[in-house]
């Protein structure tokens, strides 16, 4: 049967995710905070959940109804199997349900039961004055744990984030990348897993593994691995631990030998033997790292470099304010959070 998805991630990243799901070959929808896949093949949420850098969860979109005694209806046991469902009500933002939510939890207890646990499937009863929409998450852990990137440094991106922000940025394996500030190496391992050819949940179990509904073999297909391209490949970082960590969790991702690691200052770069690329920085914002009245100073200093090593290159770098002090030609902004935070990537070319 057709599946009908909800593909969600990061607020900011979701024109990313949007020709990210293209480039795979589906149709998506951009809607506020993710993308709606209708009508697609049976199989889409696996190939979703493994193969997507920028989704953050899939929900599989099961049935609409009107009343709560149409829940019936809706083939939930048929498709995910006998096993504990963990349920959760919510009310659409700005509607008022037509039904109290007590009856809907009521029938839906009655006819699926429930629990909890970390085996427990979440299911979404979807209140508004039409009624309700039910949907199943089929990824479980949030689908930024990929499994490798066990330690973190003191300001780290999510995978997820990483991967939008590359996409953001217009790059694509082939082409050179330099973190000048790599910290634990988060892009890095995106950028190289991206080259190589490696699928995101190659290495993570999903929630749809207990469904009776997936075909057999449906997995191991998504996980195969893509044709790999040789890119140039670079991280730095003016702090060892940073760079320790970054080089452990590389070797856990198995990039260690597709990626360059270096102790250098970014403030201090020298013109790389590869052809031009793009440099991208998480830059501190003053929050985690540093201090307000550190950046100026800092940004100043990095632009300079930039500018002095990196002609012909483009950058991304991720900041909160400040890009003025760069000194660079910046071409667009893309809004974004992280962690919470709201931030902005910048976009150019050095010249």
């Amino acid at each position: 049967m057709d599946e009908r998805l909800f593909v969600g991630t990061t607020p900011g990243l979701e024109s990313a995710l949007e020709a990210e799901l293209a480039a795979l070959g589906f149709s998506p929808r951009r809607v506020p905070g993710g993308c709606e896949l209708e009508a697609a093949p049976a199989g889409s949420l696996v190939r979703v959940n493994v193969q997507s850098r920028v989704a953050s969860r899939v929900l599989w979109r099961l049935g609409e109804v009107t009343t709560p005694k149409e829940l019936s209806r809706v083939p939930l046991r048929a498709l995910v199997g006998d096993g504990r469902l963990s349920l959760e009500l919510s009310e659409e933002k700005g509607e008022r349900a037509s039904v109290p939510a007590e009856r809907w939890r009521a029938e839906a207890l009655k006819l699926w039961g429930g629990g909890q646990g970390s085996d427990a499937v979440e299911v979404s009863v979807r209140l508004s004055r039409r009624g309700a929409l039910v949907s199943v998450d089929t990824s479980g852990e949030l689908l930024h744990v990929r499994g490798a990137r066990q330690e973190t440094g003191k300001a780290p991106l999510r995978e997820t984030l990483a991967s939008g922000l590359l996409r953001l940025a217009a790059w694509a394996p082939g082409e050179s990348l330099w973190d000048v500030m790599c910290g634990s190496g988060t892009v890095l391992l995106e950028a190289a897993e991206q080259s190589l050819g490696l699928r995101p949940g190659r290495a993570r179990g999903f929630a749809f593994e207990r469904f009776p509904s997936i075909a057999p073999g449906a997995l191991e297909e998504a996980r195969r691995p893509a044709p790999a391209t040789k890119t140039w490949l670079k991280g730095s970082d003016l702090n060892a631990g940073a760079l320790g960590v970054a080089r452990r969790n590389s070797r856990r991702a198995g990039v260690l030998e597709a990626v360059t690691l270096e102790r250098l200052d970014a403030t201090k770069l020298a013109r790389p033997d590869a052809s031009p690329g793009l440099a991208f920085a998480n830059l501190p914002y003053g929050k985690r790292v540093g201090t307000r009245f550190e950046l100026d100073g800092l940004y100043r200093a990095l632009g300079a470099s930039v500018r002095g090593a990196l002609t012909g290159w483009r950058f991304a770098f991720l900041l909160q304010a400040g890009e003025e002090a760069l000194g660079l030609p910046i071409d667009r902004t893309a809004e974004v959070r992280n962690g919470g935070l709201p931030c902005r990537l910048v976009t150019g070319r050095v010249v």
